[in-house]
Order: C-alpha cells, then structure tokens, then sequence
C-alpha cells in the first residue's frame, strides 16, 4: 500500500469527512491541500475540517496562517515538505487532502521555486494594473521577458503582475526559473485518488452547505470580524466574503447574496472539475448520494490496495 495518498475533488464532495475515517483506519496524518484552509479566523467561511474531526485526526497547514498575510504555492510548498517527511519518519501514512489543484501539482510535478511574494512591489503592480489596465503591463513583460510574455494571456493579470514581480526582486525574467524547475518532492509514492458525485447531488450539496454556514453556524459574523482587518489580497478571493461584505453594506439582500455565493461555488466546483479531469493518473471514485463516509472509505482502502500502474503512482 502507498505511503503517501491524495484525495481530490470538488467543494462539497465530502473529502473532509472520508478522509478522517480513511486516516484512522490507516493510521495516517492528514497534509491539507487548500488554499483558504490555511487560514486562521475564517474556519466557517472556507469549510475546513470541524474541530471534532481535528481532534480525531492530526491535520496540519489548517488555521495557520494569519489572514493579513499573503500565502503562495511556493510557500505552501515549502512549508508542507518537512511535515510530510516528519510524518513519513514517524512510521505513519500520509492523506494530502483537498481541492486546490496547484497545490497538488506542487508536491507531485516540477516546480519553479522563484522567490516568495513581496507585499509592496505586488501591491504597486496592482495598482499600475488598475491604473492603466493589463495590456501595458503585458506589453512591459514583452520587453523583460519575451518568453513568458507569449506564454501568458495579455488578460492574466495575475500571472504577468508576478513574472512581473520576480523580475523586479531578482533581475532575472521568470522565464530563467520555469527553466530551472525542481523535481518533485513525492516521485513514485503518491496514488491520487479522485471523489466525483453526480452533478445535480454535488450542486444540492454545495447550496445546502452554505444554507447551513449562514442559518447555523454565524458566517456572517466571521466575515464581520474579518472585515476589521488588512485583509491580504489572497484572502479577499475567498468565495463568499464580497457577497457577505456587499449584505452587510446593504447593498444586496440576504436572498441575493446567498443566490449569488451558491452560483458562484457551483461555478468554483466545476472549475475544479475541470481541472482535475485534465490531471493524469488520477484514479476516479464516485460517492453515491446516500453512502456513508466510512463506506466511500473502505472502498478508497480497497481501491489503493490494488497493485498501482505506473501513470498512476506517478501522478
């Protein structure tokens, strides 16, 4: 059986609550793979796991960093390498659980380990974007860096504000880091395995869930605490805090607000999706609506038990 597993799939296919019972029965520690979970203060708002389920299951890279903070995939990287071979030394399996695909591709593919972020050159940039639009700011990559300026759409702004960005840190286009890729970290040990549900019982779930985030379990104070603070860039992509924060300027209903988060997490599930289809090696499993997390479980244990082809141990 392999050490280190992945479970992937979209918002609200229910990784979470499989993947506690998958670990137990496994012995295993759970390496988070999202984007927004890492964040502290904002459990409810990125549906990370409960704390009952932490106290189940150690999970780690969940509520650790603060929101003010920008957090990237290469920090993530950098961060999750050490506990996963901690874990590993420990004589115990690792599950890397989530929906964040680059994140995924990370640990499992090359990487290009260009320098971290820096707050106050992303911001000018952002500012200039703003300012004067992507096209200028494209057309200034084009003269730093031919290369990445034909790899990357003269609409992306986020990707020519950081080819941008590494340019102006190190003097180097970030073509030259693309070049220079590391290895990845888990070479031959990881099976992904990927949850699917038929898309009408994902979308009910997804609509359910967040019904559930605001009727039951006080979202929008969370979103009212973390409005009353310098909220980083990263974080201000979260689905749902721009439609909380527009309620609670009273600029939409909370019909409206919640019609309009529902759409938008439908539309994030299905990105996912997407993504994901296009991954190789991924071995797919579908959750049936009235299955159990443990029985979704089991059959994860069986399906991983089985002798792996390479394509897929390799993903």
């Amino acid at each position: 059986m392999p050490r280190v597993i992945a479970i992937v799939g979209p918002t609200a296919v229910g990784k979470s609550s499989i993947a506690v019972e998958l670990a137990e029965a496994l012995g295993a520690e759970i390496v988070s793979c999202d984007s927004m979970q890492v964040y502290r203060g904002m459990s409810t708002l990125t549906q990370a796991p409960s704390r009952a389920q932490r106290c189940r299951v150690q999970h780690h890279l969940v509520d650790c960093i603060e929101p003010t903070q920008c957090f990237s995939v290469g920090e993530y990287r950098r961060m999750a390498l050490p506990i996963i071979n901690q874990i590993l030394e420990r004589g115990k399996r690792v599950l890397i659980i989530g929906g964040t695909g680059l994140y995924l591709k990370a640990l499992t593919e090359n990487f290009c380990d260009a320098p971290p972020a820096d707050v106050r050159v992303r911001e000018q940039l952002w500012g200039e974007c703003q300012g004067v639009g992507t096209s200028v700011l494209h057309n200034r990559l084009r003269h730093v860096d031919e290369a990445a300026a034909s790899r990357i759409h003269p609409n992306d702004a986020r990707r020519i504000i950081r080819a941008l960005e590494v340019y102006a840190l190190t003097g180097r286009p970030i073509s030259s880091w693309w070049r220079t890729a590391t290895a990845e970290l888990l070479p031959g040990q990881t099976v992904v395995v990927g949850l699917t549900r038929e898309r009408e019982e994902l979308y009910r779930l997804i609509n359910e869930r967040l019904l559930q985030m605001v009727y039951e379990e006080g979202v929008i104070n969370e979103v009212r605490h973390l409005l009353g603070l310098p909220l980083s860039r990263t974080v201000r992509q979260v689905h749902g805090l721009a439609d909380i924060e527009q309620y609670l300027q009273q600029a939409i209903s909370l019909r409206e607000m919640i019609e309009t988060w529902q759409q938008r997490v439908r539309n994030y599930a299905r990105r996912q999706m997407t993504w994901f289809r296009q991954t190789a090696g991924i071995q797919w499993l579908p959750v049936a609506a009235d299955e159990r997390p443990w029985t979704s479980a089991e059959r994860i244990r069986d399906l991983i038990r089985q002798p792996q082809p390479p394509a897929a141990v390799a993903a």
